[in-house]
């Protein structure tokens, strides 16, 4: 069985859909043995740079020697001319050029490996032409994608190169150049007529649907209407532009035709044969309204009718899910009950599986959220997580198959793909990455469900399961985080033992309890002696360390349930839960010796005293806390008389 991995930059794309379907239908069709694994990310030009490094991420988790072959289909990231990519994604292709397997490029060509993708010099150049030739326009405004995209670059050049060769304008005042998504096009239409002192083009070229889409939307708030003021075309024929109004031209990459190459390149480097560098797919020109025109045949809109109706009642049946699903998520209280909602909006699309992967850290909130003693201030839960890649720390957290019951093994899996427990052939698994921004949490795998790509259910699904967890988690922190710092408003800062608050509400309620069961309490009240003359002779900081000394002293030598209170300066307070006599003065031989080691620890100059009163208190009696606690100081303070009147003897 051969292992087929699929680098996706996905941008919710009818395209990316057509290009893996198409891949994986081929492969099926001519009788492999496999398996596709496709990873799946949504980065964008437009979105943040912390969230599509996030999702970059994932590129890092595979073991690439462990494939029989490699399509890296991420073309909205690569600069011709500098040969950066975005560090993760650099990474994959350098991977993948080491791994010794078939790697084929999808659209984007990656200099040493194989390149299957349309010829996008001369589909740009069938735009220009059909506008210039058959509609006799000269005058060009054209919006462009990024600089360092090399589609966008190949566009641009075929642009320039044919207004040159025709005799028509195309100074740098005609050009605007953004990113791929709306926002791009509305600031071009806004800069390009403000340079033109409020003068139309006869036409906007522009390098992508979205770009035309916001031309089209920045010309209607203008008071503009197109075609009838202008014309404009767009490049990719996502199903938005031909259900836009107007209606999109635009360049049908007709992907189906990718996977077939791709699928027959994979084959022929299998079988050792030699292939081309480069293997080019063709292309459509599809005219629409935009352009005051229209090259559907019969055939083609009953197709794309038949296809937009499928589409949109998966997608009602999806949506009402997904509602339902956002609906339950913010009640949940664990992730097991995230998880058994998100089963319920899966089921839908009869997928057969979902694993979900997290790093068991974001689990672990006494290390991840600890204590800054210097500063006072709480680790945020975001502090400890990676931000390079996936941790081995990655747990299976849920597992589900169709037809049976959910499991949450907690199962250490590490960091690489390959440790998920796959089995048989002919499947088809989506992993998309979990990040909370560029702090990856984990990622979600799907088995057989590539129709997801279609109707946009896996963005949709994997953004709400991201929230839905990001939610429950810092829930979860604050909660911890309230919890840890009522603990530390009880506690002093000196020693780390209770405080009077502390004393509050820890001490009465005990005694209480206590009380309603009959129980007894060991009551100790220690006084450091003679801290007055420490801090004479050796100034305040010593008498602090001899504090201090004696705390630590109290917190190492009792019991767990024990509450050391720092009742005033220099006097302490322990109460012992259902401890009987001899278990009290083991307590306080303890004490005693452990003094002498804590005080060398801290270089005190002197070894500091102690006077201690103890009592046993019976909490059903009639006596309050306070009445017992009074008797203790009682019987220290004897004992420190007695000291003192020892000293003036001697």
């Amino acid at each position: 069985m051969k292992k087929v991995l699929y680098v996706l930059n996905d941008c919710m794309r009818k395209f990316s859909y057509e290009r893996v379907t198409g891949l994986y239908r081929c492969l099926e069709k001519a009788g492999e043995s496999f398996n596709l694994y496709v990873l799946r990310t949504d980065a964008y030009s437009g979105y943040d740079a912390e969230h599509n490094r996030g999702e970059y991420s994932i590129c890092r988790l595979p073991d690439y020697d462990e494939y029989d072959g490699i399509i890296l289909d991420i073309n909205s990231v690569f600069s011709e001319n500098s040969g950066k990519y975005l560090q993760d994604l650099q990474d994959a292709a350098r991977a993948s050029a080491a791994s010794g397997r078939p790697v084929i490029s999808i659209a984007n060509r990656i200099p040493g490996l194989h390149y299957v993708g349309i010829d996008n010099y001369d589909a740009m150049g069938s735009v220009i032409r059909h506008l210039h030739l058959h509609h006799g326009l000269t005058d060009f405004w054209f919006a462009l994608g990024p600089n360092d995209n090399y589609e966008n670059q190949t566009r641009e050049r075929s642009l320039r190169d044919y207004c040159a060769a025709s005799g028509l304008p195309c100074g740098e005042d005609r050009f605007y150049s953004e990113s791929f998504i709306i926002e791009c096009g509305i600031h071009a239409f806004k800069e390009l007529y403000s340079r033109h002192g409020g003068r139309l083009p006869q036409a906007v070229i522009c390098a992508n649907d979205h770009i035309a889409m916001g031309v089209c939307h920045a010309a209607k708030a203008a008071g503009f209407s197109v075609p009838e003021d202008f014309l404009v075309t767009g490049f990719d024929n996502t199903d938005r532009a031909a259900s836009f109004s107007p209606a999109i031209t635009s360049v049908d990459q007709q992907c189906w035709n990718t996977g077939e190459a791709v699928t027959s390149a994979l084959r022929r480097l299998w079988k050792g044969e030699s292939i081309a560098g480069q293997i080019t797919t063709p292309t459509r020109l599809v005219l629409r309204k935009s352009t005051e025109g229209t090259s559907f045949s019969d055939t083609d809109l009953l197709r794309e009718t038949s296809d937009f109706i499928g589409s949109a009642s998966s997608d009602t049946d999806f949506n009402y899910k997904m509602s339902a699903m956002q609906y339950r998520l913010p009640a949940c209280k664990s992730i097991e009950e995230i998880c058994e909602a998100l089963i319920d909006c899966i089921a839908v699309l009869n997928c057969d599986g979902i694993d979900l992967v997290m790093d068991s850290r974001i689990f672990d909130l006494d290390r991840v959220l600890s204590f800054r003693n210097k500063t006072g201030q709480m680790m945020d839960i975001y502090s400890s997580l990676s931000v390079d890649g996936y941790p081995d720390s990655l747990e299976l957290v849920f597992h589900w198959e169709k037809g049976m019951d959910p499991v949450f093994p907690r199962q250490k899996i590490g960091n690489r793909l390959s440790s998920l427990p796959y089995q048989g052939a002919g499947a088809n698994y989506l992993f998309s990455p979990l990040h909370f921004m560029e702090h990856t949490v984990g990622y979600l795998c799907i088995r057989n469900c590539l129709d997801l790509l279609r109707i946009k259910g896996v963005s949709v699904t994997v953004s709400t399961l991201t929230m839905a967890l990001r939610t429950f988690f810092t829930s979860r922190s604050l909660s911890y985080i309230n919890h840890v710092l009522a603990g530390v408003s009880m506690k002093d800062g000196l020693t780390g033992l209770y405080n009077r608050l502390g004393y509050y509400e820890l001490a009465i309620p005990l005694y209480r309890e206590l009380s309603a069961r009959g129980g007894k309490l060991g009551i100790l009240f220690i006084d450091l002696d003679r801290l007055k003359y420490l801090n004479d002779r050796y100034g305040h900081a010593t008498g602090d360390l001899a504090i201090r000394c004696v705390a630590d002293a109290i917190l190492h030598g009792i019991p767990q349930g024990a509450i050391p209170v720092r009742y005033g300066g220099d006097e302490f307070l322990v109460l012992l839960p259902d401890i009987g006599p001899e278990a009290l003065r083991a307590i306080l031989e303890s004490l005693a010796s452990s003094i002498p080691e804590r005080s060398e620890e801290l270089g005190l100059p002197e070894l500091p005293g102690i006077s201690t009163g103890f009592v046993l208190a019976e909490a059903c009696s009639s006596k309050s806390l306070e009445d017992y606690i009074t008797e203790a100081d009682e019987l220290m303070y004897r004992e420190k008389k007695a000291k003192k009147a020892l000293r003036r003897d001697e």
